[in-house]
């Protein structure tokens, strides 16, 4: 069973990468949602919940790397994961089901290892049982 994740990906940074990496469709076993968000620091945590609520298996976001938001929002990202992290280890989810990466520019290799890795990741953990 291929797990199902929802990967989060900033316009300013690693949606260059992905445009620049066809192979990250080119598997149709895959079950990788991919939504472009305009900024990391736009993916709430209320999005997160839903995927998990939507039987996302894990969720990713790629954001800026620190010292090249022109926004500051990955600072905010990084606290709305650790967060998210702590809150779902209350409900005795596993907190790595929710993955900060940070990918920059031209970074498609990196972009596509980060999904390959946090994909194997996914299948070991097999799907969540309930958020509810």
């Amino acid at each position: 069973m291929n797990p199902k994740s929802v990967i989060f990906c900033c316009s300013w940074s690693s949606y260059p990468g992905l445009q620049l990496s066809e192979s990250l469709y080119e598997d149709p076993g895959k079950q990788n949602n991919i939504i472009i968000s305009m900024c990391s620091g736009r993916v709430s945590a209320e999005l997160i919940l839903e995927a998990f609520n939507n039987d996302a298996w894990g969720v990713m976001v790629a954001s800026c790397p620190n010292e090249k938001c022109e926004h500051d929002a990955n600072y905010k990202t990084r606290r709305r994961i650790i967060l998210l992290q702590k809150m779902l280890e209350q409900f005795g989810i596993k907190p790595e089901r929710i993955k900060l990466e940070w990918i920059d520019k031209g970074e498609a290799a990196k972009l596509k290892l980060a999904i390959d890795d946090f994909s194997n990741e996914l299948r070991k953990m097999g799907p969540v049982l309930s958020i509810n």
